[in-house]
């Protein structure tokens, strides 16, 4: 037996476990009590993954034979695979009382140490099986695991180094070395490691996972995404695997195929607060802050400790939402655990200029300064707050700070838009032009790839409403709606002065200005739901009937009851691309009151152009701004010919020079008495969220209209390709009531 015994062993080694399995039974079934054969097929059911098995075979040569330290040594690590800890200590101790100075004793002891919480104690362990051989590849290993758990971090690159140097072919070591290198910024260096240990070691999920970590960093996500794919191909519940693959997707700009695999993470690992804070990441990104609060929220219950980080986040999805106060005491929080995070007192200082306190604003952005002398966004925030009343000394250091080669392309951007702001106030517009130029470039390249605006698409987007919401439609619909009046619809191009309309409409006592809100847009996509049909809203319009239009309303109004409570019988709603949904809002709400905001559209064009939109990807191409204006001029055309109800139109130009009687009609139009108030919009305290914060917060003035003259020679092909502005008369309802 003894020569069936060798030829096992040496299957066993070279990793032909199947037949080292068949010699090692053969044995037994003749010498049932041999202990090395029982030792070693145990050994070979846990290199399996059977470790219940393990334990029994290994136990029972630790019973016949007591006095040899590897048998105890193995049988600790069997235990350990299931989570027997204690057990596996005492095997451990149990094998250096037998050889004290047992390196793969001490190793295994060290391991089952840390599985207990007891990092000290592991640490301690793992050195001493290193000064017992310093060339032990696992203990360096893994003493940089528990290093790197500690925050030791330099320490434990050096053990994770020194592991690969000794054995090259260990994947877990090169694996561990990759991500080291990856928490510490060193992508480029960290991707061979995390290579080579995926091919050393293929049927490993977990590394194919660190790869793809590696590959995401580099922002090599098509192969980044394969590498999660083959990590949950091998082991389909992993996680950070599900998590990750969702993070990739969200970087890609692909928002929706990134849900699922979000949430399915949560779903296997409910207390990842980390988990939690992608989810509510990609709510943000699509625009959805009252899905993304509840994830930032339980983000930070899940906490081990204080996030400074997330209860700003957590505060910006609340201000998204209009939640002020709430905002406000997230900041604040954020800033207690942390004083000098200088985007807390960035967002500060934005939530002080929705309030219209721009002395505070101004002051929450000069400390966002002090704090980080060298974070553009709140040196851009500033020169937009004051334009030309920014200070030269603080244009001058602006201006020096675009010299800077360091500069990101992000940052700088955004100090160009504010450059050119200033410059603009200032009268120098060939410069503000050429800083708009660079600025819009850089944003439009940072977004490619992730947000790259379709013309095509939005064109086809737009036939299809045409086609949709048709004559027959209005016929086949009219009176099914709901009878409330209490939406009031703000809609047109940004920049048309729906930020004007709508604080002259707030300031009466009868109006709650609710700001942008998303609900047209939700109401849209939840066609499909309503009608309990699969597919593209789109497709589902033709199916919408009386219970359907009800259903989408009084969710509508709901979420208005929340916003505004009973304080006001109106809610105004000034989203500008709501002309788009225009036609499913006049079948849901008959009786509501639309208002579309006009103006010179090579002013707009000119606007759109200067301002630094979070949201709006058209804006940064002179191409795509010219045909989203035809676009919009169609859809314009369109609910002028076949809407069943009235829309209110006004011009820009005709407000700033007549206010009050364009203020007049609005009110009317509303079903509402006049208010004095209304003409003093200026006054009214109030949030107000929009780009043009600052001039709604000023008596109405004229010095925008024809601005497009001062940008004729910089942008004059834009203009020469805009639709002609076409102006219609505006309809008035002559009935007031509450």
């Amino acid at each position: 037996m003894q020569d069936v015994l060798t030829s096992a062993i040496e299957l066993h080694q070279e990793g032909r476990l199947g037949q080292a399995a068949a010699l090692y039974q053969k044995i037994l079934a003749q010498e049932n009590e041999n202990a090395v054969a029982l030792h070693l097929l145990g050994v070979l059911h846990h290199q399996q993954g059977n470790n219940a098995r393990a334990i029994e075979l290994i136990g029972k040569a630790v019973a016949l034979r007591p006095n040899v330290p590897a048998f105890h040594a193995n049988l600790a690590e069997a235990y350990r695979a299931t989570g027997q800890l204690d057990r596996a200590a005492g095997c451990c101790r149990a094998a250096l009382n037998l050889w004290p100075d047992y390196p793969e004793a001490l190793c295994n002891l060290g391991l089952a140490l840390q599985g207990q919480g007891k990092r000290t104690e592991a640490i301690d362990q793992f050195r001493r099986a290193l000064k017992l051989r310093p060339e032990f590849a696992t203990a360096h290993n893994n003493l940089g695991i528990v290093l790197r758990e500690v925050g030791q971090f330099d320490e434990a690159l050096e053990h994770f180094r020194r592991a690969v140097e000794l054995e090259p072919n260990f994947a877990p070591a090169r694996t561990n070395l990759g991500q080291m290198l990856l928490d510490r910024g060193q992508a480029e260096e960290a991707l061979p490691h995390c290579q080579e240990a995926a091919r050393l070691q293929p049927d490993m999920a977990a590394l194919h996972h660190n790869l793809g970590n590696a590959l995401r960093a580099l922002e090599r996500y098509v192969e980044a995404r394969a590498a999660y794919l083959e990590a949950l191909r091998l082991e389909p519940d992993l996680a950070p695997a599900h998590a990750h693959l969702g993070l990739t997707m969200l970087r890609e700009g692909q928002l929706g195929d990134a849900l699922p695999w979000l949430k399915r993470a949560i779903e296997l690992d409910p207390t990842n607060a980390t988990f939690e804070e992608f989810l509510a990441e990609l709510y943000m990104e699509r625009e959805e802050p009252a899905e993304a609060i509840p994830h930032w929220e339980r983000a930070l219950a899940l906490a081990e400790s204080p996030r400074p980080g997330v209860h700003l986040s957590l505060g910006w999805g609340y201000q998204e939402e209009g939640r002020l106060d709430e905002a406000r005491e997230q900041f604040e929080t954020a800033l207690r655990l942390q004083p000098d995070l200088a985007a807390a007192h960035l967002n500060m200082g934005g939530l002080h200029e929705e309030r219209g306190e721009l002395e505070k604003s101004e002051e929450s952005f000069r400390t966002a300064l002090r704090v980080q002398p060298n974070f553009a966004l709140p040196h851009a925030r500033l020169a937009t707050l004051l334009r030309g009343k920014l200070t030269d000394e603080d244009f001058a250091a602006l201006d020096q700070r675009l010299t800077d080669p360091q500069l990101g392309q992000g940052p700088r951007a955004r100090l160009l838009f504010g450059l050119a702001h200033v410059l603009d106030a200032r009268g120098d517009y060939t410069r503000a032009a050429e800083c708009l130029r660079e600025a819009n470039a850089i944003s439009k390249e940072l977004a490619k790839g992730r947000k790259d605006y379709e013309p095509a698409e939005h064109e086809r987007f737009v036939t299809n409403l045409l086609t949709a919401f048709d004559p027959e439609f209005f016929a086949r619909t009219a009176g099914l709606g709901h009878a409330s009046r209490r939406p009031v619809f703000v809609f047109g191009l940004p920049r048309s002065g729906t930020t004007l309309i709508e604080q002259v409409l707030a300031s009466h006592s009868q109006v709650h200005g609710a700001g942008e809100l998303r609900l047209a847009r939700q109401s849209f996509e939840k066609i499909p739901e309503v009608l309990d049909r699969p597919g593209p809203p789109i497709d589902c319009i033709a199916r919408l009937d009386g219970p359907a239009l009800r259903s989408l309303a009084e969710q509508h109004l709901e979420r208005l009851a929340a916003l505004a409570g009973n304080r006001a019988p109106r809610v105004a709603d000034k989203m500008p691309d709501n002309y788009m949904y225009v036609g499913l809002l006049a079948a849901m709400f008959p009786n509501a009151t639309f208002i579309h905001c006009r103006r010179e559209l090579r002013d707009i064009a000119v606007s759109c152009w200067m301002t630094d939109f979070r949201s709006i990807r058209w804006a940064n191409d002179l191409e795509h701004i010219a045909t989203r204006f035809q676009q919009y001029r169609r859809l314009i055309d369109h609910w002028e010919s076949v809407l069943p109800v009235p829309i209110h139109a006004v011009d820009y130009e005709e407000t700033v020079n007549d206010l009050e009687a364009v203020a007049r009609r609005l009110i009317a139009a509303c079903g509402l008495e006049w208010e004095p108030a209304c003409l003093e919009f200026h006054r009214t305290e109030r949030p107000i969220r929009t780009a043009s914060v600052t001039q709604v917060r000023e008596p109405v003035y004229k010095r925008s209209v024809a601005r497009w003259k001062n940008y004729e020679s910089a942008l004059g092909k834009l203009f020469a390709a805009l639709p002609v502005t076409r102006s219609t008369p505006i309809t008035i309802t002559a009935e007031t009531s509450g």
